[in-house]
């Protein structure tokens, strides 16, 4: 199974600098045409299912990506982004100076109304052993969020994206990851799209 994992285009928070987990705001021209550029890099494949966050954002970069294939793009809950609690809609450096990020590292909403990386991660993976169950060699488009799928390509494939991608950091507005997954392991084929190193 080929899973591609895409990133939403850049918003009016992302604009502004402002945290956006479950709160959301609308594609800005450029993060439609992100979108629509992302969509070019993964044109040949035969994507035949599709799924996103319920975020507006997140939707509607799938379905621009998409192109003018007749998919259904279904929504689900677990591929929403993190919640960050009552520092949504708050300038990320206020946010990012009182729960500093270090790489990696989990970082815990809780005390403020969200919740931490594993909470995320395990709705994530709920989603994900649902979807490759049905495993039959398809080809699977899921659009979702910068904190959750980079914490989740991240923890699903490791050693095979920091060999590939030593100085990766981050997935950027509009891009996609492209996963293979095979006998209940991930890897890293390729990104597509720009990455923060």
């Amino acid at each position: 199974m080929k899973i591609i994992v895409i990133r939403h285009g850049q918003t009016l928070f992302n604009k502004m600098d402002l945290a956006q987990g479950w709160c959301d705001s609308p594609l800005t021209p450029l993060g439609e045409e992100q979108a629509r550029k992302t969509g070019e890099l993964i044109a040949d494949f035969d994507i035949t299912e599709a799924y996103s966050s319920p975020s507006e954002r997140a939707y509607d970069t799938t379905v621009i990506a998409l192109g003018d294939r007749k998919v259904e793009v279904k929504r689900d809950k677990r591929l929403k982004e993190l919640h960050f609690g009552c520092f949504e809609g708050v300038a990320n450096a206020t946010k990012n100076h009182i729960i500093p990020r270090n790489g990696f590292e989990p970082r815990d909403f809780k005390p403020y109304g969200g919740e931490d990386y594993d909470q995320m991660l395990k709705r994530e993976e709920d989603f994900l052993s649902e979807l490759t169950a049905n495993d039959h060699g398809q080809t699977v488009l899921i659009g979702g969020h910068g904190v959750s799928l980079t914490i989740l390509v991240h923890h699903l494939a490791k050693d095979s994206l920091l060999t590939k991608y030593p100085d990766f950091k981050f997935i950027d507005n509009g891009s996609a990851v492209e996963l293979e997954y095979k006998n209940g392991t991930y890897e890293v084929v390729k990104i597509y799209g720009n990455y923060i190193h």
